[in-house]
This record gives structure tokens, sequence and C-alpha cells, in this order.
């Protein structure tokens, strides 16, 4: 959010700055060109606006990370016209703030590369605890894929963005786990930890 915020002040400024030019324009060719690029600068704020929504939506930080995420199957179910469905275990999960995006961007990750590219009709996003970490699954019935292949140069520029996953993953003390066969569809389990400070100060008990 603070970089939107910085990029979208700077845009802001820009656009304001060019407005100002275009006023004192000394020909009407200058004004014009102006005009271009005010107009490109406008466009640019309400993509960062709608990009800053897609990647992290208010209801991440509203309602918390499951509600967030069940919105997002909600999301794809609509988009895509997939069978999508959302399972929570009903216990609390406290997450710090990164792994939180963190989770939330690669659950969408994933829910579009099963839209686009697994060719499935049912997909299934399901959260769970286990012990101090948090599991978010998400399984489809697609073409599935042979996993001893997914170190090739084919695999990586196929648009399943599960390397990018796993390494931002590991960062945060996390893994990533993807269950796949040809024809038999594909599971993607991400693991990461339970906010530990939240948890001892009785907000992760249940």
């Amino acid at each position: 959010m603070d970089v939107h915020d910085h990029v979208g002040q700077n845009l802001a400024i820009s656009k304001i700055k060019i407005e100002s030019l275009r006023e004192s324009a000394a020909s009407p060719e200058l004004a014009e060109d102006l005009e271009e690029i005010r107009n490109l600068i406008s466009q640019t704020i309400e993509s960062t606006r709608s990009l800053t929504f897609e990647l992290s939506p208010p209801v991440l930080y509203e309602l918390g990370f499951e509600a967030a995420v069940e919105w997002l199957v909600r999301q794809t179910r609509q988009q895509y016209g997939l069978s999508a469905d959302f399972k929570a275990d009903g216990q609390t999960k406290p997450l710090d703030n990164n792994v939180r995006i963190l989770l939330f961007q690669a659950v969408r990750e994933l829910l579009v590369n099963v839209a686009k590219h697994a060719q499935a009709h049912n997909v299934t996003v399901s959260t769970r605890r286990v012990r101090n970490e948090i599991r978010v699954s998400v399984e489809d019935d697609g073409v599935g894929f042979d996993i001893s292949k997914a170190g090739s140069h084919d695999y990586k520029t196929g648009g399943f963005g599960l390397f990018s996953i796993r390494e931002r993953l590991g960062h945060i003390g996390g893994h990533l786990e993807i269950q796949s066969k040809p024809g038999r569809g594909t599971r993607v389990t991400l693991t990461a930890p339970i906010d530990q400070e939240s948890q001892n100060s009785g907000e992760g008990r249940k």
C-alpha cells in the first residue's frame, strides 16, 4: 500500500504540473501534446488503483485472510465460470501482514493459472491450521502435468509461476508442495508460519 501511495502521489503531482504547462502553452500543438500526456497520466493513476485493489483488496485488511480468499474464490467463479469452492477448518490463524499478503497473491496466481491453463471444471481452495503453520491448498481437476519436467524451460514459461511462489514462500520460512499427474489434476499446497506474537498474546488460541 505504501508503494501505491508514493506512486499515486507522484503521478497526481505530475498531472497538476502538466495541466499548468498546458494552460500556458506557447502553441496549440504543444497544448495538444500536453493534453495527451495528461490523459495518459490519468489512465495510469486508474490502472495503479485497479492493480492495487486486485493484489491487496480492502477485504484483506478489513475481514482477514480467509474472508479475502473466499472473496477471491467467488471472483474466480464469476469471472471464469469455474465451479470454485472455499473450505476452512474453523481454527484461528493469526498471520503477519507480509505473510497474509504473500499468501493472498499466491492463491490469486494459482487460481488464474487454473482458469487459463489447467482446462479444469472444478477448483477448491482450502485452509487449515497444523500446529504453528497455515496450509492453503488449491486443488483442480484439470489436465495436470509431469512434475519431473517441472524444471524445464517450457514449464517455467508456461504461465504457472510456481517457482516464483516457492521462492517467495522460502523467504518467510514457508514452502510449497505440488502433487500432479497428467490427466489427474493438480494440488498445490502453500505452507507458512502462524504469527507467534499474536498467538502468544492469546489471539491465536482456540
